[in-house]
C-alpha cells in the first residue's frame, strides 16, 4: 500500500463553488497527530458534487495517488458512512472497467436539516487473490487504505 499523507474532499455546489475540506498528516505515521483535520461545514438541503485526492506530501514533487487509484479503479474502492445516517446521502458515481464503484467522483446531498455529525471516509484496496477478483462493491474484503472521521456540520 502506499502511503497516503493526505485526503482532500473536494465539494461543489450547483452554483459551482467549491470548498475543499482535508486531513493531513506529514510523516503519514498514525501515532501522531495530524497537522491537518478539516471539519466539513456544508449548507443544509444543497446537493453537491465531490471529487476525491490522495496525495503522498513526503515525495518531491508531491506524489498524486489518486491518479494511480484512477489507473487501477478494479481494485480500488472508497466507502462513506455518515452518521446519523441522514445527514449526508453519497451515492458514488464513477464505475470502473467491470462497472462496479470507485468512489473519486460522487454526490452528496446535505440533510435538509441542520445537524452535526461524523463522516467516515474508507479506501479499500482489493487486489486479485490467487488470479481472481475480489472487488463486489462492498466493503469486506481487501485492506484499508485509509479511514478517516470527519467531523460535520450541516447549516
Amino acid at each position: 500500500n502506499e502511503l497516503i499523507t493526505r485526503v482532500d474532499l473536494t465539494f461543489i455546489d450547483p452554483a459551482n463553488k467549491a470548498v475543499t475540506f482535508s486531513f493531513q498528516d506529514k510523516d503519514g505515521d498514525p501515532k501522531t497527530a495530524p497537522e491537518k483535520f478539516d471539519k466539513i461545514v456544508l449548507t443544509k438541503g444543497v446537493t453537491y458534487k465531490m471529487r476525491v485526492g490522495i496525495y503522498d506530501d513526503t515525495k518531491t514533487p508531491v506524489s498524486d495517488i489518486t491518479k494511480e487509484i484512477e489507473e487501477e479503479a478494479d481494485v480500488h474502492l472508497f466507502v462513506f458512512k455518515s452518521t446519523p445516517a441522514g445527514l449526508l446521502t453519497t451515492t458514488i458515481t464513477d464505475k470502473d472497467k467491470n462497472n462496479l464503484p470507485v468512489g473519486l467522483a460522487s454526490t452528496v446531498a446535505a440533510s435538509a436539516s441542520a445537524g452535526t455529525g461524523k463522516f467516515n471516509v474508507i479506501l479499500k484496496h482489493q487486489p486479485l487473490v490467487n488470479g481472481a477478483k475480489v472487488k463486489t462493491g462492498q466493503e469486506q474484503v481487501g485492506s484499508t487504505d485509509v479511514d478517516l472521521l470527519f467531523d460535520v456540520e450541516v447549516k
